[in-house]
């Protein structure tokens, strides 16, 4: 947890923000004034003095919420979550276009509900531009994305609270119930992989040797795409990931094939001088997203509602499949719980059917044995 002083970058510079308990009590915020560690400090001091002679708060404030979250909340979540940040800006524009305007004191259960239903049933619009004509579409938007908002805006709302100078003494957003969220178990099925390794040819040949990767060792898209060529031990045979979600490092060992393919993605890198495996050659850094491509590829390849996320989730469906443990599964995913790991313990229809199968060879047993004893009597 961040104590003290902490310099974080900001759209407009930087600012500096302070974070302290006294008596079990958080105190938390943006010191605008401080234009140097020095002043920070200083600031922070008088802040503590405030507290323990009971003048900390002042005149209560009542801001809108666009108003707090652009001077308190992005600079605790620059110093707090920057991993989640540029998902955070994304998620908040929705949020601020409906709540931008309302004080923190009219925002209430009520009309987080209206939002909620608002959105559900506003659709998500797609455009696709080309040279001769631009095709648009749309999709139901789910709840899953509904509720994404609203845990931000509590998470907006909770540092309200926490901030002893502001009106609100309650987060409105507990009273709202969430929307369920469907279960997704999707994965990439034998013959899609076929239909889709079948197109990744020429213009989209690159895309072969990930789709690979993301198989073999079902590492998330930022982790294989920022993944440099220092991190790959071909001595100890294992992919070694650093500060990945939750802060996590963890291993992940190389089969045959995994082992082939990164040797020669490395080789490459480093002679053109790369740090990254995957370099975009125009700006020299890691690509950040490759869903253009994939969602190309699985429209010439007939698959449908299969994001690149569920490579890895066909990475845990296959190994769960094939009979490895659930804690070995969670120690090469980087899951932090295991109950993140268990969704994988589903049986895919192969698996099905080797059950069914295993059971009529028993069967057969069973009565082969029988017939050989009757035949004896």
């Amino acid at each position: 947890m961040l104590m003290g002083v902490k310099k974080v970058k900001t759209e407009k510079g930087f600012s500096y923000f302070y974070d302290f308990q006294i008596r079990r009590v958080r105190y938390r915020g943006v010191i605008p004034e401080a234009q140097n560690q020095k002043q920070a400090l200083e600031a922070e001091r008088q802040i503590k003095n405030d507290v323990y002679e009971g003048r900390y708060g002042g005149a209560v404030k009542d801001p809108r919420l666009r108003e707090f979250v652009e001077e308190e909340y992005w600079a605790w979540a620059e110093a707090t979550k920057p991993r989640s940040l540029k998902m955070d800006v994304y998620r908040m524009k929705p949020v601020l276009s409906f709540f931008g305007d309302k004080r923190l004191s009219e925002i209430n259960p009520f009309l987080i509900e209206k939002y909620k239903v608002t959105r559900r049933e506003t659709p998500i619009v797609y455009t696709r531009k080309s040279r001769d004509k631009t095709v648009t579409w749309s999709k139901p938007r789910s709840s899953a994305s509904v509720n994404r908002e609203i845990f931000l805006l509590s998470s907006v709302l909770s540092l309200a609270v926490a901030d002893k100078q502001v009106v609100i003494s309650e987060n409105p957003c507990r009273s709202v119930e969430m929307p369920k969220e469907q279960s997704r178990t999707r994965y990439l099925l034998p013959d899609e992989e076929e239909a889709l390794f079948s197109v990744l040819t020429g213009r989209r040949a690159h895309l072969r040797q990930i789709v690979d990767l993301y198989i073999n060792t079902g590492m998330r898209e930022n982790e294989l795409l920022r993944l440099p060529t220092h991190l790959v031990d071909f001595h100890r045979n294992v992919i070694c990931l650093k500060n990945t979600k939750g802060d996590i490092d963890h291993e992940i060992p190389m089969n045959d094939q995994t082992r082939e393919t990164l040797r020669a993605l490395v080789s490459k890198a480093q002679a053109k001088g790369y740090t990254y495996i995957f370099t975009n050659p125009a700006t020299r850094k890691p690509y950040t997203s490759l869903k253009t491509a994939w969602d190309t590829a699985c429209r010439l390849a007939g698959i449908r509602d299969l994001r690149i996320h569920d490579l890895r989730h066909t990475f845990g469906t296959r190994a769960a499949d094939a009979g490895a443990p659930l804690t070995a599964i969670q120690d090469v995913m980087g899951h932090s719980s295991i109950r993140m790991t268990e969704r994988y313990a589903h049986a895919t229809d192969e698996g099905k059917r080797r059950v069914v199968e295993a059971v009529a060879l028993k069967r057969a047993v069973v009565v082969k044995i029988a017939s050989k004893k009757a035949v004896g009597e």
